[in-house]
């Protein structure tokens, strides 16, 4: 992403872990007047200073009180979320709230209200429907271009000990009971079923623990949904399989699309099974460039006014069916 012109605007940003980082440092190649990161941790703190030469704080109520942003970014660990949103949505910032939602529904519905009174640009975000190959997945189908959609099949497997190697991946966030599991930690995958095909009701849902790599959370997880419009979806996720596959298979009536990571490409196949289309990443593509863009339409929102992707009731029925799942376990 080449940076933007000048933004004027004060950005705190709650939690200096890996993601925290990436979106500070993205909003600063935006061009943002002001990032200010907060983050109980010494240790994370003095990282961010050290590398983004940023402002930090250590109490995130402190942080809003001196540093009165426009905008608050939350990057801080899921249970943290509601709590430290509510608190920004009272002052009037806009919000920028990382997946998942939460861990539970608990706050969900006021803070729905507060954003609704303030009239605040709320976004949880989801960067893989920024991502070249979901986004493109989508484009095609609103284009009508594999006709009335009938099935998707959304899949996510990876393995969670490669995720963060600098840290143990048994005392992450991703390891406890309360927070963790590849349920919540892999709802993107949910997310884009429902924004592919619309809202949903659980039909069935398998999760299996995570025992092969020594955690006692759900580690796998097949979940079938049942959309509004008449649509199924079948979404697996795992943080247990050592090879990465990522993909999504979308069928109409009239063909269908395929996406998988691995080969970096989107596929759209007529009746026959041909191929008819091909739409490849472009050059030099970088995993990156979908949180650049994610950031930046969130900002695009606020100018402009508009409604977000990932709006707070679309978060909502992600993390109801995700909910809903972890009780299969």
């Amino acid at each position: 992403m080449v940076a933007s012109p000048f933004i004027p605007f004060t950005v705190l940003v709650s939690g200096a872990g890996s993601i925290g980082k990436r979106h500070a440092r993205n909003l600063i190649d935006l061009g943002v007047e002001r990032v200010v990161v907060c983050d109980p941790d010494a240790a994370n703190r003095k990282g961010i200073q050290r590398d983004l030469s940023v402002q930090t704080h250590t109490n995130f109520e402190e942080a809003l009180t001196e540093t009165k942003p426009d905008i608050t970014v939350i990057c801080s660990p899921t249970k943290f979320h509601i709590s430290q949103a509510l608190l920004a949505a009272q002052t009037g910032t806009h919000l920028f709230i990382e997946k998942p939602l939460s861990y539970n529904m608990d706050g969900t519905e006021e803070l729905e209200q507060e954003v609704a009174a303030k009239k605040i640009i709320c976004m949880v975000g989801c960067n893989m429907r920024f991502h070249h190959g979901p986004a493109m997945v989508k484009n095609l189908m609103e284009e009508g271009r594999i006709g009335t959609v009938k099935h998707a099949e959304i899949y996510t497997g990876s393995f969670l000990p490669n995720w963060r190697p600098q840290q143990d991946y048994r005392k992450s966030y991703s390891a406890d009971p309360l927070q963790g599991g590849a349920v919540l930690d892999c709802i993107h995958e949910i997310d884009l079923a429902l924004w592919y095909l619309g809202s949903a009701v659980l039909e069935h849902a398998v999760v299996k623990p995570a025992t092969s790599i020594g955690l006692a959370v759900d580690g796998t997880a097949d979940i079938t949904l049942k959309h509004k419009s008449g649509a199924m979806s079948q979404v697996h996720l795992s943080f247990t399989e050592p090879e990465y596959k990522r993909f999504c298979i979308v069928t109409g009536t009239n063909g269908v699309i395929k996406w998988d990571i691995r080969d970096n490409c989107v596929l759209l196949f007529s009746q026959k099974g041909e191929v008819s289309a091909s739409y490849p990443e472009p050059r030099g593509y970088e995993f990156n460039w979908a949180y650049q863009e994610e950031i930046s339409h969130f900002f695009r929102a606020i100018v402009q006014k508009t409604k977000p992707y990932g709006s707070l009731a679309e978060a909502k029925n992600a993390l109801h069916i995700a909910l809903q799942s972890r009780q299969c376990l």
